[in-house]
């Protein structure tokens, strides 16, 4: 199955999208052959309790191809027992907004939540630029420092990080066998795949979409490696926390 590990639905605040239901996202990515990956809620990142966001959507989600990565700002208070009750409803992986909700890597908060994440098998997406820097009047992001993940995924061997939505200036090198990285955001700077500091078989296909052009990040994937990306690759990805 090909799979998308870095979509979205919902509405943006800072600008209008096109295609931003849940109906429209589900029927764009269907018409070019991907039938599931990771969902996140654009709603839940501005809301003080994301899973009033995010409940939703893992209901609008059920019998389709597609599985939850809920919201977590490990800020908040009770950070661990908020990704307790999303595993019990039936989310699969997390996803942590840095730049947005203002904390850096090296954060206490950070550990105390990869530490729950590895009790509950749960996938950590670490979303390291969700707008256009030259948009930034509108939404304020903090640098984050992803040479930090390949020290986060070693001390934390049992979970499952992905550097998501990563330039390629920002990509870490690749470390420990349990880091990953989504191709969303790097746009043209996947040729050669060969040049990039991040083994091939641990990139997972990413689109970003409705945020970005869903058709823009697909012909970004050279075409040899296109079953490898969106399909071997996360397969791949599963097997691992689940084994």
């Amino acid at each position: 199955m090909n799979a998308d590990l870095c979509a979205f639905a919902g509405n943006w605040p800072f600008r209008r999208l096109r295609r931003g239901s849940l109906e429209d996202v589900l029927a764009d990515h269907a018409a070019r052959g991907i039938t599931g990956g990771l969902m996140s809620s654009l709603d839940a990142i501005s809301y003080n309790d994301p899973w009033e966001a995010d409940g939703p959507l893992l209901a609008a989600l059920a019998g389709t191809g597609w599985r939850l990565a809920m919201a977590a700002d490990p800020t908040l208070p009770r950070c661990g027992a908020r990704l307790e009750r999303g595993v019990r409803a039936g989310a699969a992986a997390v996803r942590l907004y840095p730049s947005v909700h203002g904390y850096g890597l090296d954060s206490p908060c950070v550990s105390d939540l990869l530490r729950a994440a590895e009790d509950l098998r749960l996938p950590v997406l670490i979303t390291v630029q969700l707008e256009d820097p030259r948009l930034e009047y509108l939404l304020r992001q903090r640098p984050v420092d992803t040479a930090l993940l390949p020290e986060l995924a070693a001390r934390h061997p049992r979970a499952a990080l992905v550097a998501s939505c990563c330039p390629r200036a920002l990509l870490p090198e690749a470390g420990p066998e349990n880091l990953w990285a989504d191709t969303a955001g790097l746009g043209q700077a996947l040729f050669p795949l060969e040049d990039l500091p991040f083994p091939a078989e641990r990139l997972l296909f990413g689109s970003c979409a409705p945020l970005q052009c869903l058709d823009s990040a697909l012909l970004d994937i050279p075409p040899e490696r296109r079953e490898q990306i969106l399909a071997l690759g996360p397969e791949r990805f599963w097997r691992r926390i689940h084994d």
